[in-house]
């Protein structure tokens, strides 16, 4: 007996599924639960009720009621460290499977396709949800289910590389969900340090700009302090700690610390051993100081610097 369409479209987005989940969370069905309960309680958002549905294929049952004991199938965003040579174009081909998915995972991270990604850089994968269509329905109605925009339907369709966007009965969508985001996540899960460094990698963006305005402004000290409690970040990405080592150099050199700012720049250097300053646009008291720590200046000129107006709490 041959199967029909529907069943080899769900057994096709099954075995799909079955490969991205294997770090994904399982619910045990109890009785009388909802599932916009379940949503609300791992991801802190009722309305993903239909992520849940869908994950499951409870949509494709003749009725939605399933029984108690039944394991569902809780998905999330995963996580990767981007190694060295790795590209937006390699990263889709591995984890979205199609090399013109690049633009889409760069733009999800805050990156630019024609930049690569930083070595280090913890960034987040989406949730690729196969989603069978179970009856004729406008692609326009599974934009607004799955992504609350009714004009996403171009994303989908393009995405997918489908032809049309009319959709037909046991059709297979691919989804990317970048915002499946749990709540908790087991301290002892295979992603529990990636969530973290990725989450402490967000912040140090947030405030690289405050660290850059601070030194502008004049305020030394305390950029000094703010640029420690970044680098007390263990998981930054290598272009973060060049920078925050550059803000900290510039203020010490500015505080007459030359040799906390060569300190500074020497450890620029072992995360970025090329990198160089433009002479023409930096001060010389922060040349000084990187000269001193390329080893092209003498040593002698390492002094301890007199006392400053200000004290410096830093240290």
């Amino acid at each position: 007996m041959r199967a029909s369409p529907l069943a080899l479209a769900l057994a096709l987005a099954l075995l799909g599924a079955a490969r991205a989940a294997l770090a994904d969370v399982v619910h045990v069905y109890a009785r009388g639960e909802t599932f916009a309960a379940i949503a609300e309680r791992y991801y802190g958002n009722a309305a993903l009720e239909p992520v849940v549905v869908a994950a499951n294929f409870i949509h494709l049952q003749a009725t939605p009621a399933i029984a108690t004991g039944v394991h569902l199938t809780i998905p999330s965003v995963g996580y990767h460290r981007v190694n060295a040579g790795e590209t937006w174009e390699r990263l889709a081909v591995r984890h979205l499977g199609d090399a013109s998915r690049g633009p889409y995972l760069a733009r999800i991270n805050g990156g630019a396709f024609n930049v690569p990604p930083s070595v280090g850089a913890v960034i987040r994968l989406p949730y690729l949800l196969r989603y069978v269509v179970g009856a004729e329905e406008p692609m326009f109605e599974v934009a607004r289910r799955f992504y609350g925009d009714r004009a996403l339907v171009q994303f989908i369709s393009e995405f997918n590389h489908l032809p049309s966007q009319r959709l037909a009965r046991a059709q297979v969508l691919i989804l990317p969900l970048p915002d499946l985001v749990l709540r908790d996540v087991a301290p002892d899960s295979p992603e529990a340090a990636l969530i973290v460094a990725h989450s402490a990698q967000r912040q140090v963006d947030r405030e690289l700009p405050t660290l850059e305005q601070l030194v502008t402004r004049g305020l030394y000290v305390e950029a000094v302090a703010l640029g420690g409690r970044l680098l007390g970040h263990d998981d930054l990405a290598s272009p973060q700690r060049v920078v925050v080592l550059r803000g900290m150099a510039e203020a010490y050199a500015a505080l007459d610390r030359r040799d906390l700012a060569a300190d500074a720049f020497r450890d620029l250097l072992r995360v970025e051993p090329a990198y160089r300053l433009d002479a023409r646009a930096t001060a010389p008291k922060v040349l000084e100081a990187f000269s001193l720590a390329r080893g092209t200046a003498p040593e002698q000129t390492l002094r301890a610097a007199p006392p400053t107006s200000r004290p410096d709490t830093a240290h």
